[in-house]
């Protein structure tokens, strides 16, 4: 069983895909803004669950929890990037956002499969340079 979390408190058991396509292609960045400012997915059986939340212009950010591993283009030159999550500031590199399309098949490849795609590449968030300092 795989479960979703929106940002607004919205709990949704096995996410069909129409309502994953809603999420990754619908929502613009005000939903974003509410709540807890970020969703996530967990899939039984799985240690790791998808953490994720949607900036403008930047696209989708997905990080995999607990190890904070998270997708990075090596072609994009990096600028950090703030998103409440929480209530708290988290401090993202733009060089770990991916687009709606990409965000979407990572997000249903777990849902369908229980694993972390191996189409992207992934790193640890703290092994970017990029200005993640919270003082």
């Amino acid at each position: 069983m795989a479960i979703y979390y929106g940002s607004d408190g919205l709990r949704v058991e096995n996410p069909s895909e129409g309502k994953l396509k809603e999420i990754f292609f619908e929502t613009d960045a005000s939903y974003w803004q509410q709540g807890s400012g970020d969703s996530s997915v967990e899939v039984d059986g799985c240690e790791e669950s998808l953490l994720f939340f949607y900036d403008e212009p930047y696209g989708f950010f997905i990080m995999r929890h607990p190890d904070y591993l998270v997708p990075i283009d090596r072609n994009v030159e990096i600028e950090t990037v703030a998103h409440d999550v929480g209530g708290e500031p988290m401090k993202i590199p733009t060089c770990s956002y991916v687009d709606r399309e990409t965000a979407y098949k990572i997000v249903k490849e777990f849902v369908d499969t229980g694993k972390i795609p191996a189409f992207v590449e992934w790193v640890d968030l703290y092994d970017i340079e990029f200005d993640h300092d919270y003082s």
